[in-house]
């Protein structure tokens, strides 16, 4: 049996076959670029909302699905995928509201008729997702929350799988993509943060 971890990155995805028995990564597949056109998160937002949220979620659901196929295993043992990346890519994955990720405050939310959408963690299905385009009938949908609408899942799993929560002194984790995401922990508290980084990485 096995699992998938994969992170839809800003400038692209990549996922890991994970042996459930042995807990080993078998196989690695990747994407070169992000399958929507642009190159951040504001050009996806852009793409969706002006062509359409649900042409969006169909060409990363291709995406994710080709991905998958170049495993070349029974997608019958495919049993889990553990989806992470911030809300933007988590929000058209699934293809649920983003238009509260696209417009800053809350009077042009209002006036635009934008409820703030929670981004709780989820299991579902993999069919709600594939539905005829990849049979995965036994398979389950992980999505970790998002702990605000510019700090995605990828952050907290940071967060949960480093010994960053149990320390002690001021500590500081981050994750350089294409969006940067950081935490600081100081005492009891967690402090969070984002930004674009891609050009500055360039």
């Amino acid at each position: 049996m096995y699992g998938i971890a994969l992170d839809l990155g800003t400038s692209g995805f990549r996922a890991q076959l994970i042996d459930l028995e042995t807990k080993k990564v078998v196989k690695v597949s990747m994407t070169m670029k992000h399958p929507l056109p642009g190159g951040n998160v504001t050009d996806h937002l852009d793409f969706a909302i002006s062509v359409g949220e649900d042409v969006a979620h169909r060409i990363i659901v291709d995406s994710v699905r080709k991905i998958i196929e170049r495993f070349n295993v029974d997608s019958s043992q495919i049993r889990k995928i553990a989806v992470c990346g911030n809300p933007i890519q988590l929000s058209l994955f699934q293809n649920s509201e983003i238009r509260d990720l696209a417009y800053a405050g809350k009077n042009m939310q209002k006036r635009l008729g934008i409820q703030s959408i929670q981004r709780d963690a989820r299991i579902f299905p993999a069919k709600e997702i594939f539905k005829e385009t990849l049979i995965l009938e036994n398979c389950d949908i992980i999505v970790p929350p998002a702990i605000e609408h510019e700090i995605g899942a990828d952050a907290l799993a940071m967060m949960i799988e480093t010994d960053f929560l149990e320390q002690e002194n001021p500590t500081l984790v981050t994750d350089y993509g294409t969006n940067a995401e950081m935490a600081i922990k100081v005492g009891n508290r967690i402090i969070t943060g984002s930004a674009a980084a891609g050009p500055a990485i360039e």
